[in-house]
């Protein structure tokens, strides 16, 4: 087994909640808001993954200057979310099917 880091230690103290569920508690522990992590977890449901990375304040500009044109914009996200009918994190949602997160993207 392949160390995860530190997201997954945060998640793996919280996951009697659920995994959804418990993702959400890991992110926002970490600094991100609930909103935010909340729009995460939709994308983990429908298929996609989440990945952070943890960069001294100081060198945050130098790592965005890294991201290339595959990085997602959050607000893009949420806004595509909610147009299509999503309301927020429902922790009865079930998980995407394979063929369902091919068809349609996270």
């Amino acid at each position: 087994m392949v160390a995860a880091g530190w997201l997954a230690a945060l998640a793996s103290g919280a996951v009697s909640g659920g995994v959804v569920g418990g993702l959400i508690g890991a992110l926002v522990e970490s600094g991100t808001t609930k909103e935010h992590a909340e729009v995460y977890v939709e994308a983990v449901r429908r298929g996609g993954a989440i990945l952070t990375a943890k960069v001294p304040d100081d060198e945050q500009a130098r790592y965005a200057a890294m991201m290339d044109e595959s990085a997602v914009d959050i607000a893009t996200r949420e806004t595509n979310y909610r147009s299509s009918g999503w309301k927020g994190y429902d922790p009865a949602a079930p998980a995407y099917e394979p063929t369902r997160c091919a068809r349609n993207g996270n």
